[in-house]
């Protein structure tokens, strides 16, 4: 019984995560984007963040994807090509990662290697948090091309 509650508490800690594997648990951009606020819109009514609050955005925005590139650096994740991986990220209003959900289904990653890099990026999500805040929660997608 231990065991089980283990297992369904390790799972459910999970914030990173594939499209997939979210929507299997009816966790979909559909519902996310009910909640959760552009970063950045076309609008800018629309957005979470305006005016000059939009470039410290992206400022915070490139450093946690620069952050992450180096955190898989230092455990020696290998990405061995260039490789584009799909994300939208979803924040609560002090950049607490709530979800980190990604396609990786262009990326050419094998199984193995797809679990390790999901794995790490949890490790990482569950001790990073966004160096901004906002009224809002609020979320932002984009690819990102990783390499080492």
């Amino acid at each position: 019984m231990a065991l089980l509650f283990l297992s369904v508490a390790a799972v459910a800690q999970q914030r990173a995560t594939t499209f997939k594997d979210a929507a299997k648990n009816n966790l979909t951009v559909e519902i996310l984007n009910k909640q959760y606020k552009n970063a950045l819109d076309a609008d800018s009514n629309k957005s979470a963040f305006k005016g000059a609050g939009q470039q410290k955005f992206y400022n915070a925005y490139v450093a946690l994807l620069t952050d992450l590139s180096v955190y898989l650096h230092q455990h020696n994740y290998k990405w061995n090509k260039p490789t584009r991986v799909i994300h939208r990220i979803y924040f609560e209003p002090d950049g607490t990662i709530d979800h980190y959900l990604l396609n990786l289904d262009g990326a050419g990653m094998d199984a193995a290697k797809q679990i390790k890099f999901i794995s790490l990026l949890n490790q990482f999500v569950n001790n990073y948090k966004l160096k901004i805040n906002a009224d809002t929660k609020f979320a932002q997608c984009g690819p990102a091309i990783y390499q080492d």
